[in-house]
């Protein structure tokens, strides 16, 4: 090591240091941190040298000079040596230029034999490798993000685009609602109009028809009692036998009169009570109507809103928010609007009710009226002594009887049956709800999964990106162990650090950024993240100013060289590595011209498809540890109904199931049955036996549960009598 610190020249480690504190003070001064190899490179005192050359890898082809002024380059370099050599107390880091292609080629055949020169086309070589990495990242970065850019606009513009599509056609729906519901809502008033013109009429035509039977009612009454005093006095008087036996066959006659004008009446009564009846009805379809009318002004009213809110969809980006508010509050005042009309609905249902009850109520008043009434006209038919007529009554009255029990045990099996459709539909009802709690509990799990997956993917990014930059200081403490010089490892430490700087700023920024789209607990997570990394930004700009200062040496101190030192056996093993150096600088000019920007993906990519095999193989460890969990519950599932029910069931083919008895005498009995639109039983040597069963259960009953039950019952039974036979 001392021999190599005695190669270099005094001026080299002056220059490095008055340039490295002259590129922190301008850092300092400066608004914006831009990574440079200006400052870092041995100094050359050469005016002409801008850091508009050192900027992008385009400047290469705009700096390019003409062959005849590439002798004037050299000699200006020459010089520059030269008054470097002679300047060393100066303090002033010049800046440096870049390297044609052209002019370098030429400069090949004036190589000069300093090793000052060696160490600017190391420096040269080292930045021009660095920015080509730097570069083709950059640009990978940005053909990456603008490929993920247009899918996203992409994306959006299919959702923006199926949304319209959505709202043209829900608002030609609606139009079309809407003409229907006026059409109905004219048909529905006519329809009133008529209906109240009938009733009115047929209300007059039943009130002056109740008006003239009861007039005849109490005419008949009076002529009964006419005709009970009559024959009071007959009997009383001593008239002869033949005058009192033609009244009474004229009373008779009168009798069976009004008898058959009673039963006229009761006709009159029944028809009256049955167009009430119809009346009633009629004022419930009213009610319908006015409620289809209530609830097609409400659906017009959405329509309303809906076509305002289509009218705003052409600021869809502005107003996603307010559709998505808009249609929860359509949801709820749609299960408002049903829960109100389902309450008119029982009202009006109600107010049906009570006024059936009020009119159940005049008619057993009248009723009671009635009774009284005939019970008076039976004792009197009683006193007048007519022979068989009770006896009739009797029988018809047993008739009716009769009737009514045959029609109320009727009654009773229908309303069972309707019970349990509405259990049944109940269950369904339960079940829909179920299958849509499910189906809302999946895509919201899908849509978190997503999420997942693209901040899984960000990190990941960020992740490859903290390796490759780990990677690239490994590189360079790998360097430093290869090269002996203290003074070149910590140039060549700078750069590596000032690369880790930026990309913890570039880090910061981007979770700060990341900050604004996640959700409140990531954002306390990422907090912690970046003030963590803040802390290392702090202890990383400490250690680069700490290695920029260490050193051991006075910056004033002079050293003095032999001629005859190893210097110059190490220039002329230089001046080798240098037109090797030469070379390479030549065939990365040419790759940055021909725009081969494929080197550094190969490395990322195969990580990237080494993470994807990672990924897949903890994938398939899944998949096939769920197949286990799957057979091996299936099986416990098959075994429990097993169990259970008394049935092995058996999937042979598409739609087809063998089932086996736990009762069966042998295995060969079982049963085939195919499931498609319906249940098939298949014919078997078993189902053969069963002929009674099938009749019964099957082509009678049509019931496949009961027909197993009792395939069942009936094996159960064969093996208890073999059983106790044995």
């Amino acid at each position: 090591m001392s021999n190599k610190m005695g190669d270099e020249d005094a001026t080299s480690v002056i220059r490095m240091l008055n340039s490295f504190r002259r590129s922190t003070e301008n850092r300092n001064s400066a608004p914006s941190l831009r990574v440079s190899t200006s400052g870092i490179t041995p100094p050359l005192s050469m005016s002409m040298y801008n850091d508009s050359s050192l900027a992008t890898p385009s400047s290469f082809r705009k700096n390019s000079i003409s062959s005849s002024t590439s002798m004037n380059h050299t000699n200006d370099i020459h010089s520059s040596v030269t008054k470097s050599f002679i300047d060393y107390n100066e303090c002033t880091p010049p800046k440096r230029q870049k390297l044609d292609t052209k002019n370098t080629s030429e400069s090949n055949t004036n190589v000069p034999t300093s090793p000052w020169e060696w160490r600017r086309l190391k420096s040269e070589n080292l930045s021009l490798r660095t920015r080509l990495s730097h570069q083709e990242i950059t640009v990978q970065k940005l053909h990456q993000i603008r490929r993920e850019i247009d899918q996203v606009f992409a994306k959006e513009k299919s959702i923006l685009e199926n949304k319209i599509e959505m709202d043209k056609s829900t608002i030609e729906q609606l139009e079309k609602r809407l003409e229907l519901a006026r059409k109905n809502t004219q048909e529905t008033q006519e329809s009133l109009s008529l209906v109240e013109n009938e009733l009115f009429q047929v209300k007059t035509k039943m009130d002056h028809d109740i008006a003239e039977l009861t007039k005849k009612n109490s005419l008949l009454i009076e002529e009964l009692r006419h005709a009970n005093n009559m024959i009071n006095s007959s009997s009383s008087s001593s008239s002869p036998k033949p005058s009192i036996n033609d009244e009474t066959e004229e009373l008779e006659l009168k009798l069976e009169t009004a008898e058959d004008r009673i039963a006229e009446l009761e006709e009159k009564l029944r028809e009256h009570l049955m167009s009430k009846e119809d009346i009633e009805i009629q004022k419930i379809t009213l009610q319908n109507a006015k409620l289809k009318i209530q609830s097609l002004e409400n659906e017009r009213a959405l329509w309303e809103e809906g076509k305002a809110l289509t009218a705003r969809a052409a600021r869809a980006n502005e107003l996603e928010r307010e559709l998505n508010q808009a249609h929860e509050m359509i949801s709820s005042m749609r299960e408002i609007v049903k829960g109100k009309l389902l309450l008119e609905e029982q009202m009006s249902n109600l107010k049906q009710r009570i006024e059936h009850t009020e009119q159940i109520e005049q008619q057993v008043a009248t009723l009671e009226v009635q009774k009284n009434e005939l019970i008076n006209k039976l004792n009197e038919y009683e006193a007048i002594g007519i022979g068989n007529c009770p006896g009739d009554l009797m029988r018809e009255i047993n008739r009716l009887q009769h009737s009514e029990a045959v029609l109320t045990s009727e009654e009773g099996q229908l309303r069972s049956k309707v019970d349990s459709l509405q259990r049944e539909n109940q269950l369904l009802q339960n079940k829909f709800n179920e299958t849509n709690k499910i189906a809302t509990d999946m895509t919201t799990s899908s849509d978190r999964l997503n999420k997942l997956v693209g901040r899984l993917q960000k990190r990941m990014l960020l992740v490859t990106r903290e390796r490759d930059s780990y990677r690239q200081q490994l590189d360079l403490y790998e360097k430093e162990i290869s090269t002996n010089d203290s003074t070149n490892a910590i140039t060549e430490r700078i750069p590596a650090l000032e690369k880790s700087l930026e990309d913890y700023r570039n880090l910061v920024t981007k979770l700060e950024e990341d900050l604004i789209a996640i959700s409140d607990p990531e954002i306390i997570k990422s907090k912690d993240e970046c003030f963590k990394l803040r802390e290392e930004i702090k202890k990383l700009k400490g250690e680069l100013e700490h290695r920029a200062l260490k050193g051991d040496f006075n910056c004033n101190a002079k050293i003095l060289h032999f001629k005859m030192n190893p210097a110059e056996i190490a220039s002329q093993l230089a001046e080798d590595k240098q037109k090797a150096l030469l070379q390479e600088v030549e065939e990365l000019r040419a790759m940055v011209q021909l725009g081969n920007a494929g080197v550094s993906g190969i490395a990322s990519s195969s990580l990237y498809a080494q993470d994807v095999a990672d990924l897949k193989q903890t994938h398939e460890i899944k998949i096939a540890r769920l197949k286990e969990a799957f057979k091996v519950s299936s099986q416990e599932y098959r075994q429990a109904c097993y169990q259970l029910f008394g049935w092995r069931v058996d999937r042979t083919k598409e739609g087809r199931y063998k089932l086996s008895s736990q009762y069966a005498e042998s295995p060969d009995d079982y049963l085939f049955f195919q499931v498609g639109e319906g249940v098939d039983l298949l014919e078997t040597a078993f189902s053969a036996t069963l002929g009674e069963l099938i009749e019964r259960h099957l082509q009678i009953q049509h019931s496949v549960p009961m027909f197993l039950n009792a395939v069942q019952t009936e094996l159960f039974s064969q093996q208890t009598m073999i059983s106790a036979m044995t």
